[in-house]
């Protein structure tokens, strides 16, 4: 889990008990932001995988689970696609 999702846990958890600060709200939608790059980042990896199973290209499913980690720890990928 990445400190982002724990933030937005923690100001979901906030909004259900109060209405949140227009600062809060701003954080909110940046971390709404930073979770969407998150998961299209995550599912774009998983669909090259799947690609790469499919094709029988060891090397690519390497470097696609090598960036599979990469994205989980730091929450970016350092190679982009192209």
């Amino acid at each position: 889990m990445l400190a982002v999702h724990q933030r937005l846990a923690e100001l979901y958890t906030l909004s259900l008990k109060r209405p949140l600060a227009p600062a809060e709200q701003d954080e909110l939608q940046h971390c709404l932001h930073i979770n969407t790059v998150y998961c299209w980042e995550m599912a774009r990896l998983h669909m090259e995988g799947l690609l790469a199973a499919d094709t029988q290209d060891t090397a690519w499913q390497q470097e696609i689970s090598a960036q599979l980690l990469e994205v989980r720890v730091s929450g970016r990928s350092g190679k982009r696609p192209g």
